[in-house]
């Protein structure tokens, strides 16, 4: 076990998180549960933008990585943890349990 040294000198056991992050849904099967339809070929995929009343597909995703960027609100974040706080208005830790990927100690 691992010990991590506290500010008065002693050492105490480092918990670990309950954060997993190979247990993420894959992006195209959560964009897909999330209602966007996705279009073009390439890395990048276009869908309409939930984030804003959007008429056009001004949103680009990676189906490879999450990666997610708005072209006209300038919404974007690194995989489908960040999209799905920012759709949702979650915490880390809220959206990370929603999507089934933050428990106890692992």
């Amino acid at each position: 076990m691992a010990y991590a040294k506290s500010a008065r000198g002693g050492a105490y056991p480092r918990k670990s998180f309950g954060f997993n992050r190979a247990l993420l849904p894959h992006p195209s099967d959560y964009f897909m549960s999330q209602g966007l339809i996705l279009t073009g070929g390439g890395e990048w995929k276009s869908a309409t933008c939930p984030f804003h009343n959007d008429t056009r597909p001004s949103l680009r995703v990676r189906l490879d990585t999450g990666a997610f960027c708005c072209m006209v609100c300038g919404a974007k974040g690194g995989d489908v943890l960040a999209f799905h706080m920012q759709r949702h208005g979650l915490r880390f830790i809220d959206a990370a349990r929603a999507l089934g990927v933050w428990g106890k100690s692992q």
